[in-house]
């Protein structure tokens, strides 16, 4: 299979493309909601790559976490297999489009460059009964990155990342890999976590 054939190609193409469409009316920002609608509310596995690639975007204060409970929302949806719906107080957030377009074409370009070494491959690890320990991981690591503690989701999320490229390219060896990362990434964030509360405690006795 060419790179240009691949799935994980055609997916990141439509995602710029229906990007790009938006782009051309005259709204500035695209609600959470409206990024739900534009992919296909039952698109679960396809909306978690692409929330996961914004969660890399930087936005202003609280933009992480309302991103990681996006990524657990749809998770959640995946999980009872039904339609994504989010709640106004998240359905709501704007997120720039200009940023969103330039991003989405800069996915496509590392995408095609990926695709080269990500074929089909071990595809019971991307089955449809793989989505159940899929979205039970999304959902925990979710709750991990949303704790109000600044650079918590990096690591985590590009394992995320990983995964879900994976699961659209149907190659398990990469989902094998996304979870090494992930990993990884709550082994750090266990250690920042860990720190700061012996900080608080050590300020606390500080005080007293």
């Amino acid at each position: 299979m060419s790179a240009a054939s691949a799935p994980i190609t055609r997916y990141t193409r439509r995602i710029a493309a229906k990007l790009e469409q938006a782009a051309q009316t005259e709204q500035s920002h695209l609600t959470l909601s409206g990024l739900v609608q534009m992919m296909g509310p039952t698109a679960h596995r396809l909306l978690l790559l692409v929330v996961s690639l914004f969660n890399m975007v930087p936005g202003p204060p609280g933009y992480g976490g309302t991103i990681a409970f996006t990524t657990m929302l749809i998770a959640v949806a995946m999980l009872m297999g039904r339609p994504i719906r989010l709640p106004p107080i998240i359905g709501k957030r704007k997120l720039p489009l200009d940023v969103l377009v330039k991003a989405s074409r800069q996915v496509v370009k590392v995408a095609a460059i990926l695709a080269r070494f990500s074929k089909p491959r071990m595809r019971w690890l991307t089955s449809a009964l793989a989505s159940i320990p899929y979205g039970v991981l999304v959902i925990a690591v979710s709750c991990v990155m949303a704790l109000p503690i600044p650079f918590i989701n990096a690591i985590p999320n590009v394992g995320l990342c990983v995964i879900a490229f994976s699961m659209l390219n149907r190659d398990g060896v990469g989902v094998i890999v996304g979870l090494v990362l992930t990993a990884l990434g709550l082994a750090v964030d266990a250690a920042i976590i860990l720190g700061a509360l012996h900080l608080g405690m050590a300020a606390m006795n500080a005080m007293g």
